[in-house]
């Protein structure tokens, strides 16, 4: 299953949990109206009645259009109105305000504390290879047991949050294998899932805390006056107490079952984040290692803050200590059960834990050899000859491609060890004199500018002047630092860099973000051109930091047929081909032409005048819009373009990247390294 298979699955699982909440939503109205019309029944005289029974007045109330209109706009305000209130919640205080609810502290490059800048480092690492944003990072200090969770809705505005216990007691292979575990759930669309699933439980309670307060704010009421009086108000402080009572036990009900669905969701979910962790360290043992530590810690994974219970699903392992809340709303599988299925011969004994004292860097890898890891082993899977044709024929090279195509859709967003290697080289390539700089949002910012400086002695010193009409000249030194450093850097290790800025840029105000937003478009526009670099940057870093913001609600998907999409398509496609066949109008043609195959189609490539930057990007914004299955099937087709000559060049890879970024697919390493 690849990327857009898993975010399509996730759109179902979306589906389902709005169906399910339809359905409690029609339940809750026949139990709540059946309530209303018992108790209406009830309190009717029956001189007032004609002679009518208690049974037939319940029929006649349960069946009266005016009551149950009545009813269902109260239960739709009370559960609809609670879940919106409770989504809306989450989303004013994005991810960065939920782990701060949860206990979290944030940390940053700039930590100096050595298990810290480890898990900043496993973290930096874990994005990179994924293709996407590195999230903030938090460590909630309070909490001694091990357990993490992944929070947030897109992986733009996404964090990680890792308690005290599992930094201290865990090695790092074990502490990989959890935040592998994690970035599994990001890729996997378990996420966003579950930050919904908090808003529909909370509706779902609605109802019984209600009914808690009516049944709280009667306790009190004085029944003074005479006898009668004080007998007649008993009888309705009565019925009001069985009527709150009563909204309890409904609302109890679906409070329950909801817990349930809950759980069993999220068990299934933990399988396979624990399966792609493994896949991704390529050391299950990690991750076994950890989850023994859980077992033999006597805090296990218990979490203690005091929205822990409603986010019980957001973690690595349960929060529950024990006992009947635990067994009953169980969202993760027993602990055996997860150790066996990533180390068949675990005798079921956990082993004494003792704080981890090899706290470490980065993960020592091989400096990379100039040729991706992930690419090197589609090459001799398929038979690509990544350098030239050899002499193959026209048939041969297109078949080959198509092949090739079809390998690299998988590897998306796929957590292959391969692609954490090649992460570790290209964060080995980030040149030291821009590390210190990524640790706080002067340097970060002062990078990026140093990024965007042109060739052009001219253009660069119309760069400085805006540079210096936004921020003064506090910023002068670390710009010339960083564009030292910088300066004739190859495209993989500058996008790297660029993606590295995020979690300091993410540290500022909307206003200051606005004032760095207006001066990189500025930058970008100073010399009259967009080039490409200029051009990922905008589709990656300040789209990411749009959605972070609240400048874009993301993207919003609008198509679903091929249709919809043909004309952007078609102009994508041309600029593709014409790219990676410069000057050639055959080669150019027989690539544009592979593409199309892949749908059948018989097209022609738009007219040379349209083929401009401007025009590619609004082409890419269109198909951003598409849904998931449909991304996938234009990106092989692009794919298919590129490895049709057997070749695929530097600037095509780097092309291939930024479109990853446009439709906001995560960008595969390969394509970021240059082939």
């Amino acid at each position: 299953m690849n990327f857009f298979e898993r975010q399509e699955q996730a759109r179902g699982r979306t589906k389902l949990l709005v169906f399910l909440f339809i359905c409690a939503l029609f339940a809750t109205f026949a139990a709540i109206l059946a309530l209303v019309a018992g108790f209406a029944a009830l309190g009717t005289e029956t001189s007032a009645t004609g002679g009518a029974t208690a049974e037939e007045l319940f029929v006649r109330y349960l069946t009266n259009p005016a009551l149950a209109g009545v009813v269902a706009v109260v239960v739709l305000l009370l559960i609809g109105g609670g879940s919106l209130f409770k989504i809306g919640e989450l989303k004013s205080l994005g991810a960065d305000g939920v782990a701060e609810a949860l206990g979290g502290t944030r940390i940053t490059r700039a930590a100096t504390d050595p298990a810290e800048r480890r898990l900043y480092n496993v973290v930096e690492e874990m994005a990179i290879a994924s293709g996407v944003p590195v999230p903030s990072v938090y460590v909630m200090r309070k909490e001694k047991a091990i357990n993490a969770c992944a929070i947030g809705g897109d992986p733009e505005s996404s964090a990680v949050a890792v308690t005290d216990g599992a930094l201290r007691s865990l090695t790092r292979d074990e502490l990989q294998g959890v935040v592998a575990h994690e970035f599994g759930h990001l890729l996997n669309g378990d996420v966003k899932m579950n930050m919904r699933l908090i808003g529909v439980l909370f509706g779902l309670q609605m109802l019984a805390l209600t009914g808690l307060v009516i049944f709280r704010s009667t306790m009190y009421i004085s029944l003074g006056g005479s006898s009668d009086n004080r007998k007649n108000g008993a009888g309705v402080v009565a019925a009001i107490w069985f009527f709150a009572l009563g909204l309890i036990v409904i609302g109890s009900i679906g409070v329950f079952f909801s817990n349930v669905i809950r759980a069993a969701i999220s068990r299934q979910r933990e399988f396979l984040a624990d399966a792609s962790a493994a896949q991704f360290t390529r050391n299950p043992a990690g991750l076994a290692g950890a989850l023994k530590k859980i077992g033999a810690l006597a805090e296990g994974s218990e979490v203690n803050a005091a929205r822990s219970a409603e986010m019980a699903h957001l973690f690595f392992g349960s929060v529950f200590s024990g006992g009947l809340t635990a067994s009953l709303f169980k969202t993760h599988p027993d602990l055996t059960e997860r150790i066996r299925r990533l180390e068949p011969t675990f005798d079921g004994r956990f082993p004494k834990v003792a704080v981890d004292s090899g706290v470490g860097g980065r993960l020592s890898v091989p400096l990379y050899d100039g040729t991706p890891a992930s690419v090197r082993g589609l090459a001799s899977g398929s038979g690509m000859n990544w350098s030239g044709t050899n002499g193959a024929s026209s048939a041969e090279r297109f078949a080959t491609g198509a092949a090739v195509a079809s390998a690299l859709i998988d590897s998306i967003a796929t957590q292959a060890a391969e692609k954490l290697d090649v992460a570790g080289a290209l964060l080995q390539r980030t040149p030291p004199q821009v590390e210190p700089l990524l640790a706080d949002f002067d340097g970060a910012r002062a990078v990026l500018y140093a990024l965007l400086a042109d060739e052009d002695k001219a253009v660069q010193k119309r760069q400085l002047e805006t540079i210096r009409g936004a921020e003064g000249t506090k910023l002068d030194a670390k710009i010339a630092v960083a564009f030292q450093a910088l300066v004739g850097a190859a495209f993989a290790t500058r996008s790297t860099v660029a993606r590295l800025t995020l979690p300091a840029l993410k540290t500022a105000n909307i206003v200051q973000y606005r004032k760095l937003r207006q001066t990189i478009l500025e930058l970008c526009a100073a010399d009259g051109t967009l080039d490409l670099f200029e051009y990922a940057l905008q589709a990656s870093v300040v789209r990411e930091l749009d959605v972070y913001y609240r400048l874009s609600r993301g993207t919003k998907i609008r198509f679903s047929r091929f249709e919809d999409v043909l004309e952007p398509f078609r102009l994508v496609l041309t600029y593709l081909a014409g790219e990676g066949a410069p000057g050639d109008r055959a080669a150019a043609r027989e690539a544009f032409d592979e593409g199309a195959s892949y749908f059948y189609l018989e097209l022609e490539p738009t007219p040379p005048e349209t083929r401009t930057l401007g025009a590619f990007s609004r082409a890419l914004n269109d198909l951003s819009q598409a849904t998931p299955t449909l991304k996938g099937k234009m990106l092989e087709a692009f794919y298919r373009c590129v490895a049709a000559d057997g070749v695929v060049v530097e600037r095509e890879g780097e092309l291939l990247e930024a479109i990853a970024s446009a439709l906001g697919v995560p960008a595969p390493v390969w394509s970021a390294l240059g082939v």
